[in-house]
């Protein structure tokens, strides 16, 4: 398929310090006919300067920087300048792997009848430098393991174009899990015609001014919300694993009743998807822990954010 048309989607707010090693992931990819579509939401921080001078080199590099409601907007706004028979999605701070897409388009070409392929992902820090492994799961995946978390990493994943017409666009009411729902959407629609790179596809950054790290409540509300739109129930595991967090990356002891007040703003912000008796059990164990909590350190936070992501 080396004369295959790709477009690859690229939101991008203020990532200057990033953007140009994503950018160069892309046009690293051994790939003829291969577009990137850079969606900016009015950076400030030399990003757009990156961006003009690397379309000076890539020529197929096309770019546009104009305000929006979140990623999710901005992805939608180069979803619909794509013209590529294949799309890939890498936020401007995540890196493709060497020959990512020549191993997803190889099994599109094995596969005629997948719709969607993605692979294996690694986390890294603001450096590069490898943290872990995202916990991805190979397809088929029963709905219910979605409860947990997403298993799917977001840049590991290559779709046919054709999914815009029959799966719809991002959910750009959510403004951090519109790719887990994606995922759940196509899921859902095509069983059974989802494909998988048995190897590591891309790298997700982790640093402080990502969305799985700084907007951690958020995560965890959409996590609940969108698993109860499509599951049918929303497993209180989202809730507990962002108190743990909350308590975690306190600088100072945490007092419970910061605890319980994000518990009542996670319930509040997502109505009907916690049972009211898996909120009270979550509501007495933390009533259980006296006035204050002592945060636990030294665990492993990279692995536990893919997990909620």
């Amino acid at each position: 398929m080396q004369n295959a048309t790709v477009s690859v989607v690229m939101p991008s707010l203020n990532q200057a310090q990033f953007v140009r090693q994503a950018v160069e992931s892309v046009f690293s990819q051994r790939q003829d006919a291969l577009e990137l579509i850079v969606a900016d939401g009015g950076s400030s921080d030399g990003t757009l300067d990156v961006l003009e001078e690397l379309s000076r080199s890539h020529p197929r590099l096309v770019w546009s920087s104009q305000a929006d409601t979140g990623p999710a907007q901005a992805i939608n706004r180069a979803l619909s300048q794509a013209e590529g028979e294949f799309i890939g999605w890498l936020n401007s701070d995540d890196l493709y792997a060497s020959q990512m897409m020549e191993k997803a388009l190889s099994l599109f070409e094995d596969h005629p009848e997948l719709v969607m392929v993605y692979g294996h992902g690694q986390h890294i820090d603001g450096e590069g430098d490898l943290i872990g492994d995202y916990p991805t799961l190979p397809p088929p995946i029963e709905p219910q393991r979605f409860h947990a978390g997403c298993p799917i990493c977001q840049p590991t994943v290559v779709f046919k174009s054709t999914l815009l017409e029959e799966v719809g666009f991002l959910d750009e009411e959510l403004k951090a899990s519109f790719d887990f729902d994606y995922w759940l959407r196509v899921f859902g629609a095509y069983p059974g015609r989802i494909g998988f790179v048995d190897g590591v596809q891309a790298y997700s950054r982790l640093h402080d001014d990502c969305i799985t790290r700084n907007a951690r409540r958020r995560v965890a509300t959409e996590g609940l919300i969108v698993t109860k739109r499509h599951l049918g129930s929303s497993s209180v595991h989202w809730l507990t694993t962002y108190l743990e967090e909350y308590a975690d990356d306190a600088t100072d002891n945490v007092l419970v009743a910061d605890l319980l007040a994000e518990l009542d703003a996670v319930l509040a912000a997502a109505p009907g998807c916690v049972s009211s008796e898996d909120a009270a059990l979550a509501r007495a164990q933390l009533e259980l822990m006296g006035p204050m909590l002592a945060p636990s350190r030294g665990q492993d936070q990279s692995n536990r954010a893919g997990q909620v992501r």
